[in-house]
């Protein structure tokens, strides 16, 4: 038995209609000049956020002295007990990463033994083991500057820092027992 409705115009579905009526309203031309708007914010955004071309004085050091002048320029007015502050800080705050990495870096084979973590938890984890080591790296790369009493580069820390090699230049005021005072 057929159906009366097979012989009625049959209607157009929903995403039709719906291209009609944006269509009819002019939706669908500021639907398209939205895109093209998102396209241009996107890549103004793009342009903005693209990274520097790499400074190799920045590895090796910008200044010839090795960044002495400079140390002692910005840190002029400070007294050694300011310094001693500082230092202590920046120790501090290293230290503070440095188990907040290990902690974290301990915690992804013990949580995936005992207590069967999710793999989001542990690309969390991932992410605040190399939060908290950058983090450190930092601080101890601040530390090195108040040890050395200059600004040296990133060349000169990791040289300094490594066991084969000692420390590049001794500050005055840690030469000849502080006779260099200023």
């Amino acid at each position: 038995m057929a159906d009366s409705r097979d012989n009625e115009p049959r209607r157009p579905g929903g995403p039709r209609r719906a291209a009609s009526f944006f269509a009819r309203r002019g939706g669908i031309n500021r639907a398209f000049e939205g895109t093209r708007h998102g396209a241009e914010f996107i890549g103004s955004l793009a342009g903005r956020l693209r990274p520097k071309s790499l400074d190799r004085h920045g590895l090796t050091g910008r200044y010839r002295d090795g960044g002495i002048e400079r140390f002692r320029a910005l840190t002029g007015e400070m007294s050694e007990f300011q310094l001693g502050e500082q230092y202590r800080g920046w120790c501090l705050q290293r230290s503070c990463f440095q188990y907040a990495a290990l902690g974290a870096l301990l915690t992804i084979p013990l949580g995936i033994v005992f207590f069967q973590i999710s793999k989001y938890l542990v690309f969390g984890l991932v992410a605040l083991f190399l939060f908290a080591l950058f983090r450190a790296v930092r601080a101890d790369y601040f530390a090195w500057i108040l040890e050395q009493g200059r600004f040296g580069g990133l060349l000169d820390y990791l040289g300094s820092r490594l066991p084969r090699n000692m420390q590049i230049i001794v500050p005055e005021r840690h030469r000849d027992g502080g006779a260099g005072e200023r």
